[in-house]
């Protein structure tokens, strides 16, 4: 996988989350914009994401550190408006379950976060 592709994958994840509950909040979506930039992601890449991602499906890398990594920073997009709704829950325990991850591991890194956050 290119080095752009695995850029989108990221986005996308981050974007399936956030999208979870029906809406992006403000904070979801200036961490969104915030990933967007720093990662040199376009605004007509971000708009083909949005509009394609009813058909779209979480992408896992293949190697372990990229899975963790991606799915601290789902954990981090689903905990940025100070609550967890159950689709976003739902979406990092399936994303977890094809990482390799059970549900203990998920609701432990999800408590690693939340500390490292306040």
């Amino acid at each position: 996988m290119t080095e752009k592709k695995l850029t989108l994958t990221y986005f996308t994840n981050l974007y399936l989350v956030a999208m979870a509950d029906g809406k992006v909040v403000a904070e979801e979506q200036a961490l969104l914009e915030e990933v967007a930039n720093k990662m040199g992601i376009s605004n007509a890449e971000i708009e083909e994401i949005k509009a394609g991602s009813n058909e779209m499906d979480f992408q896992v890398p293949s190697d372990k550190k990229g899975r963790l990594e991606h799915l601290e920073s789902l954990i981090e997009v689903m905990m940025i408006d100070g609550e967890i709704h159950d689709k976003e829950y739902q979406l990092c325990l399936q994303y977890a379950d094809r990482s390799g991850c059970d549900q203990l591991s998920l609701d432990m890194l999800i408590e690693k976060v939340a500390e490292n956050k306040q």
